[in-house]
Order: C-alpha cells, then sequence, then structure tokens
C-alpha cells in the first residue's frame, strides 16, 4: 500500500533537506558530581542484595570526585592568575622603554660636553685602581684612581681625551681594573648608564632589556631606573 502525503508535503520534504546539528543532541562529555551521585544511586538500587557493596568505597570514591573538581578548579584559577601576571608583566615591560637605567655593562652613552658618571662595584680592596675609557678608534682616556676599598665607588669622566678635547656624543667602551693583595691583576665590574631602546619577555618569564649601547642586559643586571 503506497503512503500518502499530506498536502504540506513540500514542507516536509524541506525539513528532511535540512541539515542538522548531531552535536546538539550528543551527551555531555564531561561528568560531574551529580551525574557521579546520579550513578551511584543506580549502582545501589541495583546491586546484588547477596552481595551488598562496602560502603567505605562510596565515600572513598565520593571524596575522589570531589579532590578531582576542586583541582580542575584550582587549574582554573593558576591559569587566569598566570596569564593575568603576563599581561602585567608586559605592561611594565612597555613603560621602561625609553627610560635611563643603570646595570652592569662595560658600554655606555655619553653625552658631548657633560660628565659621564660610572659605577665601580669592588668585590675587594685593590691598590693602582684604573679605568679606560675607550671608542672605536683605541683607547680615549686613562684615568688613574689610587686605591681603592671593596664596594660601589661613583667616578666621573668629564669627556675629554689625553689630548684635552672633547669628545662627541656616543658609545663609549670601558675597562676597569686593579691589583689585589697578592699582587694579581683583578677586573672591576662597571655599572654604566644608558637609555632602554626595547624589552623583550622570554619564555621563562624574566626581561632582557636592548640599551641604547646595543648592549642586551637581563632585568635582574638592573641597578636603578629614572627618567
Amino acid at each position: 500500500m503506497a503512503t500518502s502525503v499530506s498536502n504540506n508535503s513540500s514542507d516536509y520534504i524541506a525539513s528532511l533537506q535540512e541539515s542538522s546539528n548531531p552535536s546538539a543532541f550528543a551527551p555531555s562529555q564531561a561528568m560531574d558530581q551529580t551525574d557521579f551521585l546520579m550513578l551511584l544511586t543506580t549502582q545501589l538500587q541495583n546491586q546484588d542484595p547477596t552481595k551488598p557493596m562496602d560502603p567505605t568505597s562510596f565515600v572513598t570514591d565520593l571524596t575522589q570526585m570531589s579532590q578531582l573538581e576542586a583541582t580542575s578548579a584550582l587549574n582554573e584559577s593558576v591559569v587566569a592568575m598566570t596569564q593575568g601576571f603576563q599581561n602585567l608583566q608586559t605592561m611594565q615591560a612597555s613603560s621602561l622603554i625609553g627610560k635611563s637605567v643603570q646595570a652592569e655593562g662595560v658600554e655606555f652613552s655619553h653625552t658631548k660636553d657633560q660628565d659621564s658618571n660610572i659605577k665601580l662595584d669592588l668585590g675587594q680592596a685593590l691598590t693602582d685602581v684604573t679605568v679606560i675609557v675607550s671608542d672605536d678608534d683605541g683607547m680615549v682616556k686613562e684615568m688613574s684612581l689610587g686605591d681603592m676599598e671593596s664596594g660601589e665607588e661613583i667616578i666621573s669622566w668629564d669627556g675629554v681625551d689625553e689630548d684635552g678635547n672633547s669628545k662627541a656624543s656616543g658609545v663609549y667602551n670601558l675597562v676597569a681594573y686593579g691589583t689585589d693583595a697578592d699582587g694579581e691583576l683583578q677586573s672591576i665590574n662597571t655599572v654604566v648608564s644608558t637609555k632602554v631602546n626595547s624589552v623583550s619577555i622570554n619564555s621563562d618569564g624574566t626581561m632582557t632589556l636592548t640599551l641604547a649601547t646595543g648592549e642586551s642586559v637581563d632585568m635582574s643586571a638592573v641597578r636603578e631606573i629614572s627618567e
């Protein structure tokens, strides 16, 4: 016997031809505590009376489920906090661009007719302390500073070379050393001032500054930040 189709057959056929969304009817793949309790209740209702389930295992399973949910919530909170910290770090990094910083290094920016301050960081007392300023053409100025105790000491270069000529603005190099109690030459760490050209955030979360001198230094090497 033939199957009859009503007058609305065109609508019926159109509805059959419409694409469906299987995911709209698919069950949720995530199981929460409510689902777990429902399964547990069903299991209790259908358990073998001669072999009842251990109630202790119920409590254990429920506790494990609660711990799992708490851990998932904690993970979500940690991810949100990490993202917020990264955003804050990026904002802090951008605010450093154009600022003057004092950092450990051997290159510094000098401005013509102005004094350039250099901080020496002596790990021990040294004699015959010497600082040499140079550029791409060689030595510019040698400064003999005599004996110094351990600690930090600020010295100044007036921007004048050995012949008394005022040097142009630019990037200059430093070498500082002295003689220890055993008569051995020891290098001295120098802390110089220059501007920040760019900042990069490393994969481990640390920041690296690219200075106007072209040097790249870790943020941990920065001693002071100023306008």
